[in-house]
């Protein structure tokens, strides 16, 4: 139960870490960056979910299999060859999905990134920048 507690406050100090890196980004940013968190997080639920899945179907399999495989040995070597090989296949295919997934969503929030960053630059260099932020630049000139 303790292990729990300390799992969940080192989950809410992260969680808080996330969201203060990415309020630093404005609203719209700080929004994409929470929406493509969000995304990757349900990306990783759904593929652990399937990988649970397939982990258990397959250990129904072969327990049903080796039940079958008692009352004759004929071709169940040959199925559970097959179940193997196609077990590997959808594992992979799982795997590679996911990392795909992760690539995607790692690559949108780098956008992201790029994005504001433009807009950001692209607004100071529309607007100029706040007197207050002149009068700082006047003071680090002449500190210099």
């Amino acid at each position: 139960m303790a292990q729990n507690t300390i799992s969940q406050s080192t989950i809410d100090a992260e969680s808080n870490t996330k969201i203060q890196t990415d309020s630093q980004h404005g609203v719209l940013g700080s929004w994409w960056q929470l929406a493509i968190g969000m995304g990757e997080t349900s990306s990783n639920f759904g593929f652990g979910l399937a990988q649970d899945t397939r982990a258990e179907v397959r250990r129904r399999v072969d327990l049903t299999l080796t039940f079958a495989e008692d009352m004759g040995v004929g071709t169940f070597s040959f199925v559970r060859r097959v179940v193997d090989r196609a077990d590997r296949l959808v594992s992979e295919a799982l795997g590679r999905s996911e990392a795909a997934m992760l690539v995607m969503t790692r690559t949108l929030r780098k956008t992201g990134h790029g994005v504001t960053d433009f807009a950001t630059s692209t607004l100071t260099d529309t607007i100029g920048t706040s007197p207050t932020q002149q009068r700082k630049d006047t003071r680090a000139a002449a500190a210099a």
